[in-house]
């Protein structure tokens, strides 16, 4: 195939340098034999990874050679009919021959033509999709929760992504091959205070604060200059936040004096106990993972977080990514002091790269001393233009999850940074594919670029099994109901029984990143095995996660922050003006509809729509595969009925998430937003079920909310000035909710036009509108 001269510009601008020489060396001198599975899987595994894979878009216009490189390399994975190894031959031949990079990427686009099925014909009948993504459990919960509460849903984030014993831990993270010699003389200076058996003076009595003032007397004799400094509360309240009073953390000094301590200036975080008990394990980490969530908040580019725990002489080092937290395993400090020792070195002098600070935003103070933060990405046209950063305006409170963090820029654009799984089809190829398709009301791309992967932070790393909780609150399909606790002493009982499980036939993951995709691949985890569902765990050992930042156009305020009825009622309705093209006109269903995904925009910097879509992470285009990504549970107050009961996703669960984001709005938001006197504020709001709880218990309390009594009561609960909302719910429940012949509700989706659904719903809400 002839390139185009734009690919050739991008091409030449990014080369692949030796990205393929592994291959090649293994490829030696093909001459006209069949290539073999393998030699194409490493290929393709390679080219995939490659920095000009996301840059280069596929000869169709759908999406970027990336995408199908991988769709491509999971087919040959698994065998499948339309992956005839002969059609792989000019392409392993140019690898052998070590071609220019030119022609190596033309048999890519050839390969591709190739191998493309023909474009299935729309369909009038909404499709449905196999698996709904659901956002990470804690993140909606708030900071007035329970301690209980919010460890119970952190548990059921992390327990299936946490591992133990960690092969290269130390090497990785505290290597002295790799400090300078003031470091290794700090080293030195704290490994002279062990005698060969023991550190003298360790208190033979470990209670928390001997143990506390040891730890400072090796600061103050060995790490006296180090940027970073341990720090203690002593008393409750010590925090600025009001929660997570940790027991040790290190961080920089402040330059000014205060009594209150920061979350955002956390660099590493510890948990200290008096005494060593292995059945405590689920504890101490639940509440070491409580602290966390609470310094992603306040340090939501952070890439990962140090923690340690320090029981008596037990210590175990730790790191939080967002894609679940890691150890080095337990040791006893006194039979290990070498390890002890380059932690407390690591801690007390790591740079920020090590310590997973943000190092994509540039920082600059200007003579008034005010910082100011600048991103550098690519444009529409691959040129790299540098974007000013204004305001935080979104921001997400847990830690195995997308960590979305949104900046509104001085363009008047959002700046969006988030980790997406990598077997998910990145959010910038769903909008410039939105927007080729002429897809009216949703956000445009303005710039990106992608910043680090997960499988880049975690290089050199030997992972093994997962740990295994054996008492695990929940089973895997019926997440923990956290509502109230009806046994407590149960609950510590069962908690006891953690244990660690044998690393016996455990997968690897290799140490490199294009090795860790090949991996992957020779695994089988190939499109058309895989059919993971709500509750399904991924095959994988970790999820990947790809770490980029996209400028969108145009900026707008979250739904929730409606100053009239009118705007509510004329944002919800754009935005579904909005869903409807995309989903029509685009062949997309957006998947994820919830407060934070609908935005109030101005009509003239949006096509005329007064609301908007964004966020389409989790979208999948009609008639596609399933993802086969890991799905944790989260944020399920907008989710539609049969969703929640594991049903395939369409565009009417959609319609009924945005149904769901309206009640929200009137009866618990409009609170806040100065509708009414928050002293007639219900106690206790109804749609607390809605939040709190397992699926099916969230299943069937809003069942029961979507007959005509149980929205009367939901109405009940919004402000007087909201009254003339009501008659629009309620006709928007008769659309959405018909009875069957017995006089239950329906919650299927009707087969026909989909205008079935959206015209009325429309009508209703102009009808509102004219009414107001």
């Amino acid at each position: 195939m002839v390139l185009a001269q734009q690919a050739i510009d991008i091409i030449l601008k990014r080369p692949l340098n030796d990205t393929l020489e592994h291959c090649r060396r293994k490829l030696g001198d093909l001459h006209d034999t069949k290539p073999r599975q393998e030699d194409v899987a490493s290929i393709l595994g390679a080219l995939v990874v490659s920095p000009v894979a996301f840059s280069l878009i596929s000869p169709d216009g759908n999406g970027s050679i990336a995408a199908r490189l991988l769709s491509i390399a999971q087919l040959v994975r698994g065998g499948g009919t339309g992956a005839d190894l002969d059609h792989f031959r000019p392409l392993v031949r140019h690898v052998a021959a070590n071609s220019p990079d030119i022609d190596i990427w033309s048999a890519v686009f050839d390969l591709i033509t190739t191998l493309s099925p023909s474009t299935p014909p729309p369909s009038n009948i909404g499709p449905t999709f196999n698996g709904t993504p659901v956002k990470s459990s804690s993140s909606r919960l708030a900071d007035s929760e329970t301690r209980e509460t919010i460890e119970r849903e952190l548990f059921y984030e992390i327990k299936d992504c946490t591992f133990r014993n960690v092969g290269r831990f130390c090497d990785k993270f505290f290597n002295p091959k790799n400090w300078c010699k003031e470091q290794r003389a700090m080293l030195e200076a704290v490994m002279a205070e062990h005698d060969g058996k023991k550190w003298m003076g360790f208190p033979t009595i470990p209670d928390e604060q001997p143990v506390w003032a040891w730890l400072r007397s090796l600061e103050e004799l060995a790490l006296a200059d180090t940027p970073h400094k341990l720090y203690t509360t002593k008393t409750a309240h010590q925090f600025k936040e009001g929660n997570g009073q940790m027991d040790i953390f290190f961080q920089t000094p402040a330059t000014k004096a205060s009594d209150k301590f920061e979350h955002k200036d956390v660099l590493v975080v510890g948990e200290q106990k008096k005494s060593y008990d292995s059945s405590r394990f689920k504890a101490d980490l639940l509440q070491l993972t409580r602290y966390i969530r609470d310094i992603f908040y306040d340090q939501p580019t952070r890439r990962f977080v140090h923690a340690f725990t320090l029981c008596a002489s037990m210590m175990e080092l730790w790191v939080f990514d967002r894609s679940g937290a890691y150890s080095s395993g337990p040791f006893d400090i006194h039979d290990k002091p070498d390890m002890f020792a380059r932690a407390l070195v690591g801690y007390a002098t790591m740079d920020n790269e090590a310590m997973g600070l943000d190092l994509f935003i540039e920082r600059e103070t200007d003579a008034e001393s005010k910082e100011h933060r600048h991103v550098t990405l690519d444009d529409a046209n691959d040129n790299a233009t540098r974007i000013r950063l204004v305001q935080a305006m979104v921001r997400q409170k847990a830690v195995v999850c997308r960590g979305t963090t949104c900046f509104r820029t001085g363009s008047n654009h959002v700046a969006k940074f988030s980790w997406a799984s990598d077997k998910r089809k990145l959010e910038v190829e769903q909008l410039k594919l939105a927007e080729k398709r002429g897809v009216k009301g949703v956000a445009r791309v303005v710039a990106h670029r992608q910043i680090t992967t997960i499988a880049e932070l975690r290089e050199g790393l030997d992972f093994q099994e997962r740990h295994k909780f054996r008492s695990e609150e929940a089973s895997f399909e019926d997440p923990p109901s956290v509502a109230k606790s009806t046994n407590r002493s149960s609950n510590k009982r069962k908690s006891s029984s953690d244990h660690n499980s044998d690393a016996s036939g455990s997968k690897r993951r290799r140490s490199n990143s294009q090795k860790k995709l090949v991996q992957k691949l020779s695994n089988g985890l190939s499109i058309g095995k895989v059919k993971p569902s709500l509750y399904s765990r991924s095959e994988d050992l970790w999820e990947n996660r790809v770490y980029s930042c996209l400028v969108i156009s145009p900026a707008g305020r979250v739904i929730s922050d409606f100053k009239s009825v009118r705007e509510l009622l004329e944002s919800m309705r754009d935005a579904i003006r909005a869903h409807q093209s995309l989903y029509k006109t685009g062949n997309i269903l957006h998947r994820d509809i919830s407060s934070n995904n609908i935005i109030i925009t101005e009509p003239d910097t949006a096509d005329g729509f007064r609301g908007m879509l964004i966020d389409l992470d989790l979208a999948k285009v009609r008639d596609s595969s399933p993802s086969g990504a890991r799905h944790q549970t989260g944020t399920m107050q907008f989710m539609a009925v049969e969703v929640l009961r594991t049903a395939d996703h369409t565009y009417r669960h959609d319609l009924e998430s945005f149904f769901y984001v309206l009640l929200w709005m009137c009866a618990r938001q409009s609170w806040s937003n100065e509708f009414a006197s928050k002293e007639n504020r219900p106690k206790e709001s109804l749609l607390r079920r809605w939040e709190i709880g397992s699926f099916k218990y969230i299943a069937a309390a809003k069942e029961g909310d979507m007959t005509v009594n149980g929205l009367e009561r939901i109405m009940g609960e919004f402000p007087d000035a909201l009254d003339v909302v009501k008659p629009l719910c309620l006709k928007i429940r008769k659309v959405l909710f018909p009875l069957d012949n017995e006089e239950r509700i329906s919650f299927g989706t009707p087969a026909g036009d989909p205008d079935q659904l959206y015209a009325p719903i429309i009508a209703t809400y102009d009808e509102a509108i004219r009414n107001l």
